[in-house]
């Protein structure tokens, strides 16, 4: 029952029944209502609108009644609602804005909703990310997520302008001209986003940097405006290149402690040298070449990062994961007489049960042609045969139009390749 005076009396309190998702804090504070302030039945209407406005409710009442006997009383007040059920999550794509940016201004306009909505709020969540200043006509549509079910997605309305050219402002370490060649190759005539472009940033300028210490270069700002001369937009991207950083401490793990001093050599990184991440970079490769030479064939790695900012300094960790350890198995050689065979037999060696080489064989057909072991030898193959299981690699040698194999010069020349 709703109380009958319609002069002001102070709102001596105020609570949410029905509720169930959303926080009763987050209703009172769209509803307007608090408590201490002069309520009409007006300003309860106005509050039953205000919510229903937000479309997260199926109804919304009140009640309101004298909080005692008392002359002059206050009121207490029930705000009852019903809250929808389908609520969505939604996404953004191709929006020339950051995804945490348009969140944080949706749930400033949109206070009651987190990450799901509902499908009455999307014309203000359109309204409101056109209000972000991302230049374009936006659209949502629903669409079927593989794990996530059903989702609002936001996109443009019409196909984005590609990028016409990108100019880069801030630097000094390194040139416009290397730049532009680097970020022209990759960006020039992609749809324009400031996700897509900051993608191509991370992959394309930020290595450039890497390789002379500049680990710490940051992109704080992309301006777009419309190009003049071509159909699309210019892109300036503001660089902040920091400090230059020397290597510190650099250390391997993932081997035995007897083979680290080995592979350090092999790296031949130096301590207080620019911390140059191509050479990081081509210090891997070469110590998991050095492993997949000696059989671990999925050897693989990955570099960690200790950076001291205080001191500029970068300690370096190589992580390495060998996997298992293949092994030579039986050598098969198709296409030679009986003669031949047993000759290239003994000068590809003994290989059985030794660490398997990837290039081994291959070296070994290069080697016969080089040296003319074979009058008029037409195309060979090396064929490897992994077993995943037992870790073993069988090899098939295959001579095509191999005359005799000049028996005395392969003897002589036939020892294991190291």
């Amino acid at each position: 029952m709703y109380a009958q005076e319609e002069t002001g009396h102070p709102l001596d309190s105020v609570r949410i029944a029905g509720n169930r998702a959303i926080p009763a804090e987050k209703i009172l504070a769209v509803c307007g209502l608090k408590t201490g302030q002069i309520v009409t039945r007006a300003d309860f209407d106005a509050a039953r609108q205000r919510l229903d406005a937000t479309g997260a409710f199926v109804t919304v009442g009140y009640e309101y009644k004298p909080s005692s006997t008392e002359p002059g009383a206050g009121y207490d007040a029930v705000i009852e609602v019903h809250e929808i059920d389908n609520i969505y999550p939604y996404r953004f794509e191709d929006l020339p804005k950051p995804d945490d940016v348009l969140r944080e201004a949706l749930r400033a306009q949109e206070p009651l909703w987190g990450d799901e909505i509902p499908v009455a709020a999307i014309p203000r969540y359109v309204d409101t990310i056109a209000q972000q200043g991302v230049g374009i006509a936006v659209t949502a549509k629903m669409e079927a997520a593989p794990k996530d079910g059903l989702m609002i997605v936001f996109r443009p309305a019409a196909t984005l302008p590609n990028i016409a050219e990108v100019r880069f402002e801030g630097n000094d370490a390194l040139p416009q001209a290397t730049l532009l060649r680097a970020i022209n190759d990759v960006a020039i005539g992609i749809p324009y986003t400031e996700k897509a472009l900051r993608e191509r940033l991370e992959t394309a300028i930020r290595p450039l940097y890497d390789a002379r210490g500049r680990i710490r270069v940051a992109f704080p700002k992309i301006s777009v405006e419309k190009a003049k001369d071509l159909d699309g937009v210019d892109a300036t991207v503001t660089v902040e290149e920091g400090p230059v950083y020397t290597l510190g401490e650099v250390n391997i793990t993932g081997v035995a402690a007897s083979e680290t001093a080995e592979l350090l050599r092999l790296a031949d990184l130096k301590k207080r040298d620019t911390a140059n991440f191509d050479d990081v970079r081509a210090a891997v490769e070469r110590i998991e070449k050095k492993y997949r030479n000696d059989g671990y064939l999925h050897v693989s790695s990955h570099v960690d990062r200790d950076v001291d900012d205080a001191g500029h300094t970068v300690n370096v960790t190589m992580a390495l994961d060998l996997g298992a350890q293949y092994r030579f198995g039986k050598l098969e050689i198709k296409g030679l007489d009986l003669l031949s065979e047993p000759e290239i037999r003994k000068a590809f060696g003994q290989m059985e049960g030794r660490p398997y080489q990837p290039g081994y064989a291959d070296a070994f057909l290069d080697r016969l042609r080089a040296e003319k072991v074979f009058d008029n030898l037409g195309k060979t193959l090396a064929e490897p045969h992994i077993d995943e299981a037992s870790k073993v690699v069988d090899i098939t040698l295959t001579f095509n139009g191999a005359g005799k194999a000049e028996t005395d010069a392969t003897a002589g020349r036939g020892t294991p390749l190291p």
